[in-house]
């Protein structure tokens, strides 16, 4: 995989250069503090800059952060910062950048003010507007659900079924003119007025939308509706120019080396709300498909990361079951193999740890990066500063500049084009959310994306997608959504830095976090990250780029009297810093919202030690300024720049939805007293082998004459036991099977040794094994288990067990059933999630090709076993199985039978069993090849 630099770069600067004086600027300062907080301009508008050092501490403390935020800080707020887009031809030498000093203003009316406008709904008939269904409505039972909103919380609506109001909400998923809606339901002069009060009940019940409802993704909504936006309060965007100059590209030639080494050596898991989902879901509806909307439902789905009210035991019991160490585990990891390098007690002394130096464990496996990711950095001379590193989209960071300029647009547009081309089996969608009045003017895009999902708010692009349309479903541990209308695999994307955690709504949730699903996003990595509580830690570098600046605890009790509790003197605090080694210019704070401070300004001192007194403690990261500032104004001042890469890649990294065929009807579900039989035989895993050999052998071979098929399988769902499904000959003989095979048990419920015998619904696995195969997956399933019982009786060993696995394999092989390569290609596939699935690290793999030697080497007893009846059928059933698949399905249902098999054979840690059988196997035939 190649990672590429986009050329076209994104330049953020704050509002002054870093060397401006207060009295200088003091004028431009309260013109942007006016824009941005007027309740603290009313307070200083009438101040002049003579007058500034006779305020009060708190009032010069307020202008002290707002004029730092001014020279310091690059992030994008009112006018204080601004924003430049220009192509970075990137030629070696050429290092320079001249900027317009005036900032040019894109004025947008503030997003609260979408409140004010108020519409009377007759008057929209009158324009025959536009409708637009909310397409979060489903039925259950007799009632239409659908997501609503009032004042900022969101709720499950419901309303009984109306097959005219459906019709309506229908027709209207794409939005639809009044008269032609009328058409198009064929709606009678008479009954118009009628009509037209139900489409304003369900406007007013927020079951339809009109266009003169507010959208967040597109053309403005306030110019779309053409509103006078002179006197009304603005939301302001600054951008400033380029007028000339390039970076040198020299200084980027280490970054894919870091993103790849980052990639491989830092822990990244899915998101915890992610597996238990997953976990959830796969319980309740195995490997089908079913709507989005009823997935998420907390009465009939599974709800997501308790958001919906659930039930508190099965609550409680799937938090037993996701408590993951995972993460922890792979970051202990990263910790043990700096250790094996650094010396946390040794950090003091040092100025600089190169991580390109350092000997770290890198996975060969690691998840993919996404096609596109960002770099935040700053350039101070010879040296890059990365501050983020990664995210899932490039646009996430550029989106929200979209309003103010094409160039912008054109850009994110590009970088969706490329996304899609490298995967152009899936539509990738922008998801247009809206609730938080106060914070969504940062959601404010253009349309960059080819597909568009709006929830609860208008869209205007020419192919909306329906909330209603998207189906799920978990594929091994990953999980799909697809357009049933477009019959394609749908990724969600956003277009912005929107903090979507702020929001309880569980479908936008769970958009927002698979867009994360199976990739690689976060690549930033400090050492107080590792090693927290430190006093000191040193810089962290690969090559020029710092990813981790030297920083320094500072305590509140520095800045102290040790005596009488008061702050010491301006020239002891310095020196108590200077003490500490800490670097001319520091800055502190999270994230974006950071103070710069300097040793040798006595006003820098004096909000330092304001500042501390509502701090116990606080970390302090150095700050450098450059020698030879690269962005400077035509009056050559110059600016603590920071600039926003794109790194993308072509690769392929998502695998399209399986295209849905027409199935035959088929029987999923089969309760007690129908064809099908199903007990829950509850034990300790280690009885399970005993049982089957005394107790359900013996029960089939004396009731054969009422048994169709059979077969069992292990499982540990709220407890270790056995399934056993058994298919009538006559339904009418269930209840004398029920007696028969507890009254072998009986004796085993008596002693404790079984410990429940449960009666359940037996439901099909449709979406595994298909509806046109199922019937012949369980008559396989039969054969596979009379074989397993075989293998049990002979009371096998571990590697007995794996060659009889291996012969399997390797007879399927050779029948040709799967191509030779196909087939290397997916036990490849499969071994390598196994492994990956276990953390397997070098140790662990230098002992199991220990254990490959001493199996290969073992003789083994199953030779006569692999002669027998029962063997051959089982092979012979297993490869005819797959010969009937098609190809799509063939390499699924290989490991899914392997799976089972798996499951059978072994009475515990089967997983563990199954990464070494595809271990061995694959083993096995890389030998086999190296001799062919």
């Amino acid at each position: 995989m190649k990672l590429n630099i986009h050329p076209t770069v994104i330049l953020r600067t704050p509002k002054f250069p870093y060397q401006a004086n207060l009295e200088d600027c003091w004028d431009e300062l309260k013109e942007a503090i006016a824009i941005s907080s007027d309740a603290f301009y009313q307070v200083i508008k009438d101040v002049t800059a003579d007058q500034l050092h006779s305020l009060p501490p708190k009032v010069s403390f307020t202008i002290w952060k707002y004029f730092n935020r001014a020279k310091y800080r690059s992030t994008p707020y009112g006018t204080f910062a601004s924003f430049s887009i220009f192509n970075n031809e990137g030629r070696p030498g050429s290092h320079s950048i001249t900027l317009n000093k005036k900032e040019e203003i894109r004025s947008l009316v503030d997003w609260p003010f979408k409140n004010n406008i108020h519409l009377q709904f007759s008057d929209l008939i009158q324009k025959n507007c536009f409708l637009f269904s909310n397409s979060s409505y489903y039925l259950v039972s007799d009632s239409i659900r659908y997501i609503t909103c009032n004042e900022g919380t969101f709720e499950l609506s419901e309303l009984d079924d109306d097959a005219f109001v459906r019709s309506i909400l229908d027709a209207c998923l794409k939005p639809v003119r009044i008269n032609e809606l009328i058409n198009q339901l064929g709606i009678a002069n008479e009954d118009q007025k009628g009509f037209f009060d139900l489409l304003q009940d369900m406007h007013d019940l927020q079951l339809l939308f009109s266009n003169y409802d507010p959208n967040i993704i597109g053309e403005d909504y306030f110019e779309r509706l053409k509103i006078d936006a002179e006197n009304l309060p603005k939301y302001i965007i600054a951008q400033r120019n380029v007028k000339q100059g390039n970076l040198d590209g020299k200084l980027f030639n280490a970054i894919p080396g870091l993103l790849k080494l980052l990639q491989g050596t830092l822990p990244n898991n899915d998101r915890d709300a992610l597996k238990k989902f997953i976990t959830r879901f796969r319980k309740k509806f195995e490997q089908r498909e079913i709507s989005l909307l009823t997935a998420l439902d907390p009465e009939v789905g599974v709800g997501y990361d308790e958001l919906e009210q659930a039930e508190g035991n099965d609550d409680f019991i799937v938090q037993l079951h996701n408590r993951d160490q995972n993460k922890q585990n792979e970051l202990d990891r990263l910790k043990d193999a700096f250790k094996k390098n650094i010396n946390a007690n040794n950090f003091f002394g040092q100025e600089v740890i190169f991580l390109n130096k350092l000997d770290l464990p890198v996975n060969p496996n690691p998840l993919a990066l996404p096609n596109s990711t960002s770099l935040v950095m700053s350039v101070i001379d010879d040296l890059i500063y990365a501050g983020q590193i990664g995210g899932i989209t490039a646009n996430a960071l550029t989106g929200r500049f979209s309003m103010a300029d094409h160039e912008v647009e054109r850009y994110a547009s590009e970088i969706a084009k490329m996304e899609n081309s490298a995967n152009p089996d899936v539509l990738f969608f922008d998801v247009a959310y809206m609730v938080e009045t106060g914070v969504d003017n940062v959601n404010r895009r253009k349309l960059i994306y080819d597909a568009q999902l709006a929830i609860l708010n208008y869209d205007t692009s020419a192919n909306p997608l329906a909330l209603n349309d998207i189906q799920i479903s978990v594929v091994g541990s990953e999980i799909f959504l697809r357009s049933k209308k477009l019959n394609k695999r749908l990724i969600p994307r956003m277009a912005s830095a929107y903090n979507y955690s702020r929001s309880d709504l569980s479908v936008f949730r769970l958009l927002c976090d698979l867009q994360y699903h199976g990739l690689h996003h976060n690549l930033s990595l400090t050492l107080d990250g590792l090693f927290p509580g430190l006093d000191y830690y040193p810089r962290l570098q690969y090559q020029n780029i710092v990813i981790s600046p030297k920083k320094w605890k500072i305590k509140k009790e520095d800045f102290l009297d040790p005596i009488n509790k008061k702050p010491i003197p301006i020239d002891d605090c310095r020196n108590a810093l200077v003490e500490k080694g800490i670097s001319t210019h520091f800055k502190t704070g999270l994230a974006d919202q950071t103070l710069c401070f300097s040793l040798n300004e006595v006003s820098d001192i004096v909000a330092l030690i304001q500042y501390m007194q509502k701090q116990d403690s606080v970390y302090v990261d150095e700050v450098n300024l450059p020698q030879y500032a690269v962005v400077k104004d035509e009056e050559l001042k110059p600016y603590l720049a920071q600039y926003i890469l794109s790194i993308y890649n072509n690769q392929n990294i998502y695998r399209p939805s399986l295209v849905k065929q027409a199935e035959p009807e088929v029987k999923r579900v089969f309760p007690p007293g129908s064809e099908w039989l199903y007990f829950e035989i509850f034990c300790h895993q280690q009885r399970t082998d005993q049982l089957l050999i005394a107790c359900i052998e013996p029960f089939l071979v004396s009731n054969e004459k009422y048994i169709n098929k059979w077969f069992f399988i292990r499982y540990d769902e709220n407890g270790n036991h056995l399934r056993l499904r058994v298919l009538l000959n006559d339904i009418q003989e269930g209840q004398t099977l029920i007696s028969n095979l507890t009254e072998l048990l009986e004796s085993y419920l008596h002693s404790g040794l079984v410990s429940d015998i449960q009666v359940k619904t037996y439901t099909r696995e449709l979406e595994r094994y298909s509806a046109n195969l199922i019937e012949d997956a369980e008559s396989h399933f039969t054969v596979d288990s009379k074989w397993t019982l075989a293998v049990i009786a002979n009371q096998l060993d571990n590697f007995s067990k794996y060659k009889i696995c291996i012969d399997l394999a390797m007879r399927i092989n050779q029948s040709g059933v799967l191509d030779n390569y196909e087939f290397i290609k997916v036990v490849r596939m499969i071994s390598d999630s196994f492994n990956q699935e276990h953390e397997l690290s070098a140790s662990d793999f230098k002992k199991l090709n220990a254990e490959y030697q001493l199996f290969f080497k073992t003789d083994s007893n199953v030779a006569a076993l692999l002669q027998t009846e029962e063997y051959n059928d089982f092979t012979e059933s297993f490869i005819n199985l797959l010969g009937k698949c098609d190809e799509v399905r063939k390499t699924k249902m290989f490991s899914d039978l392997i799976h089972m098999h798996v499951n059978r054979l072994f009475n515990k840690n089967q997983r563990s069993h199954e990464m070494i059988i595809y271990y061995f196997l694959l083993k096995s035939l890389q030998r086999k090849m190296s001799i062919g």
